[in-house]
């Protein structure tokens, strides 16, 4: 296989480029392996990850075999695409990009346009799934919905959106009833729709396409808390008492929304519960030292930030903390930094590395200066995590899922 494609296919998308001529065309020459899949797909803005982790336990813990599509990776590009929450042996994954790299020159030369990254590991998904006789999948959407490589199954078992914010305006719309079209695009005909209770414009969005979609829609409302232990609620949805394997306040409605749908699908609650109790999900209010305690967040937009600030006030309301940030440019930074900035934190800066989109760190303290915050600056995370473990207190490293692969 040539090395330049490997290096293509699992290098960072740097240009978004939405449309579905590519994928279609990729599909069709691969056999359109979606087509025999049984696919509960996944939207919204925040909270699919999380959402999708839980779905993909539970229904492996019910005993089925169950594929998991998700972006972007942390550590390993295998990480993407996973069946009974195996990630794709390094084996299988250059098999199938041998074969898609064929098939990518030929839609090259049809569609005047190389499939994008996302689309090859879109295409490699189905692929490894139906090669694995997977009984069900959970598919993330990776950006938007209705023009997402991912929405050329021609049916779901569920579309799930979970919450709707401003995020990838560029792309899908300066209000919430334009993002919402747009995540609403995976709602296929007849099949159910769970969501959760969402800002008026964006549910309105939702119940017009259910109607003319005649599909039945479930609101998911907020489960009942009845504590937390060690950042981890403990909380009842319905008649199932549970404790959320993942910490944050946030996950007790995201594994509200995946318990609804996997009893949709007829899962005991059994099942639901021992697959919410023992999900396994990286770089979400993940503590990764002791001392100082320090927490990644991958949070990279500014409803993420404000679910990461409700956890820290619930856990730690009164730790100082130190914040080690970065993030993309192509992401509405003021807001984020505005509601991190309590007065009382300190802030240092730095970008991903090997990283194109990333923020420069001397741009970020810029624009940090611009809402009032000073910050240091530092090239790369490692110098940055040394320098906020001189400062002795708790440490926060959050902005961006991409700066994950840094810490290791």
């Amino acid at each position: 296989m040539d090395t330049d494609f490997i290096k293509y296919a699992n290098s960072f998308q740097t240009v978004i480029n939405l449309g579905l001529n590519r994928v279609t065309k990729l599909l069709d020459l691969s056999g359109n392996p979606q087509d025999t899949l049984k696919c509960i797909h996944v939207a919204g803005t925040n909270g699919k990850g999380s959402v999708c982790t839980f779905l993909d336990n539970i229904i492996t813990r019910a005993g089925f075999v169950c594929g998991k599509f998700t972006s972007p990776n942390l550590l390993r590009v295998n990480e993407r695409i996973c069946v009974n929450g195996e990630e794709i042996s390094d084996y299988d994954l250059n098999n199938i990009l041998s074969e898609l790299e064929i098939l990518a020159l030929t839609v090259k030369q049809t569609e005047g346009e190389a499939p994008t990254q996302f689309e090859i590991w879109t295409a490699a998904a189905f692929i490894y799934f139906a090669k694995k006789k997977c009984d069900y999948v959970v598919l993330e959407t990776g950006l938007g919905g209705m023009y997402d490589a991912t929405n050329l199954i021609k049916s779901n078992e569920c579309a799930v959106i979970t919450s709707i914010d401003f995020d990838h305006m560029t792309y899908l719309g300066n209000t919430l009833s334009e993002i919402a079209e747009a995540k609403c695009g995976i709602i296929k005909k007849g099949c159910p729709v769970i969501t959760i209770l969402q800002p008026p414009e964006a549910m309105a969005v939702i119940e017009k396409r259910a109607t003319e979609k005649h599909s039945k829609l479930t609101v998911v409302h907020p489960p009942k808390i009845a504590e937390c232990e060690d950042m981890h609620e403990i909380f009842s949805y319905e008649n199932i008492n549970v404790k959320s394997s993942l910490a944050g306040i946030y996950q007790a409605e995201n594994a509200a929304i995946a318990a609804c749908t996997a009893r949709l699908l007829n899962i005991s609650d059994a099942d639901v519960k021992l697959g919410i109790e023992t999900a396994v999900h990286h770089a979400r209010l993940e503590k990764i030292a002791d001392a100082p305690l320090t927490i990644f967040d991958g949070g990279h937009n500014k409803a993420g930030i404000r679910a990461l600030i409700a956890s820290l006030d619930r856990y730690f309301p009164s730790v100082k903390q130190t914040v080690v940030f970065a993030c993309m440019k192509d992401k509405e930074i003021k807001p984020s930094l505005a509601a991190l900035n309590n007065g009382f934190r300190k802030f240092l800066f730095t970008e991903v590395k090997n990283n194109e989109r990333s923020m420069r760190a001397a741009d970020l303290c810029k624009i940090a200066a611009e809402v009032g915050i000073e910050g240091e600056a530092f090239f790369d995370l490692k110098s940055a995590y040394a320098r906020a473990k001189e400062y002795g207190d708790m440490v926060i490293i959050c902005g961006s899922l991409y700066l994950y692969k840094d810490l290791f």
